[in-house]
């Protein structure tokens, strides 16, 4: 995928180094060339902008990135601005760094779903989250290894977890499933299977809880 940065202070470097670690395009943009220096050999490209100009980010070709993330931790008229331009240049996701409760409140009236309320030691989680979309929730054991709430793949309905592969191809352990109650697909109605056998069957929309190792998860999300 090919994401975009607008921003690079602590969080902004942060998030560029782990989309760039788990193998996506990123576009690095600040406008202190100092924020960039130890990036441009980490970022597919780093460039010294303006977020603020419009024609700028145009140039660089933001119109075409996959995600974008306004990383800006002060100054929310410049974060607005950045968020409307890319909205305008129709990135299809845009995640907006909430610097306050006035600034969330002009995102709202902006439409902007992706208001993120994060630190730099929360990158990790959210560049996994961003990134692989079946993420709901993510929580690190160590740098290698966690547990992951994700979207069951769609060609394993109706199978068995005996038959899915998840312990044998890919080493991950099934903790336990959400599963819709029926009729909706409200997170609140999602109600606990347990711990799974080797003949318990899966449904659409069923969500898996598992422990492993990240790549392989990644891996099992992508498949």
């Amino acid at each position: 995928m090919k994401f975009v940065v607008v921003g690079l202070g602590y969080f902004g470097s942060a998030l560029v180094r782990e989309l760039i670690d788990c193998g996506h395009e990123v576009l690095a943009i600040d406008s202190d060339e100092a924020h960039l220096r130890d990036l441009r050999d980490v970022a597919t490209m780093a460039a010294i902008a303006d977020g603020t100009d419009l024609i700028a980010l145009e140039q660089l070709g933001v119109g075409k990135m996959d995600t974008a993330v306004v990383a800006v931790g002060e100054g929310f008229e410049a974060s607005l601005m950045i968020t409307a331009h890319l909205q305008k240049l129709g990135v299809p996701r845009v995640y907006t760094r909430v610097i306050n409760e006035v600034h969330e409140h002009l995102l709202e009236l902006l439409g902007v779903t992706g208001k993120v309320r994060v630190e730099s030691l929360a990158a990790a989680y959210f560049s996994r989250q961003i990134a692989n979309e079946a993420v709901h929730r993510y929580f690190g054991i160590d740098a290698d290894h966690g547990i992951v709430e994700l979207d069951l793949p769609v060609d394993l309905a109706g199978k068995t977890l005996s038959e899915s592969g998840l312990r044998n191809e890919y080493g991950l352990n099934l903790i336990t499933v959400r599963r819709p109650e029926t009729g909706t697909d409200e997170d609140s109605a999602l109600s606990i299977t347990g711990t799974p056998g080797p003949e318990f069957v899966f449904r659409e929309g069923d969500r898996l809880v598992v422990f492993g190792n990240l790549a392989k998860i990644d891996e099992f999300c992508q498949a």
